[in-house]
């Protein structure tokens, strides 16, 4: 932790600057890729559910979780919402991954920056 102290009172402030954003970025897409992971955990189920659903006989009753109850729910009714939400789900997916790709883009394009600066600076090595 010592030599930490030291090294950055050693570094030029523009490249803490950087070192900074690059923890920044990486924790940021950290965060996207745990979002995105929690929704294609969700996509799963949801698409499990819609399998059931589908081998059920339209006259078998179905139902609903709500909170701690369970309440007689339309077959139909309830494939077309889990439906929605797949799609809305895929939506979020793909949306996230666009994110994610350039969050990792610019989590690249920081540490070459802070590479080059530290091979310049002679901080570097050894």
């Amino acid at each position: 932790m010592e030599a930490q102290v030291v090294m950055s009172q050693e570094l030029p402030p523009e490249l803490q600057h950087k070192i900074m954003q690059l923890q920044e970025s990486q924790e940021r897409l950290r965060a996207l890729i745990l979002r995105r992971q929690q929704y294609e955990v969700e996509l799963r189920e949801v698409q499990r559910a819609l399998e059931e659903l589908e081998k059920l006989s339209p006259e078998t009753p179905i139902y609903k979780s709500v909170g701690t109850l369970l309440f007689l729910a339309d077959r139909d009714k309830t494939i077309a919402e889990l439906q929605d939400k797949k799609e809305t789900l895929e939506l979020h997916i793909k949306t996230l991954e666009r994110q994610e790709n350039l969050a990792r883009k610019q989590v690249e394009e920081l540490r070459q920056k802070i590479t080059q600066s530290l091979s310049s600076t002679g901080a570097g090595g050894a």
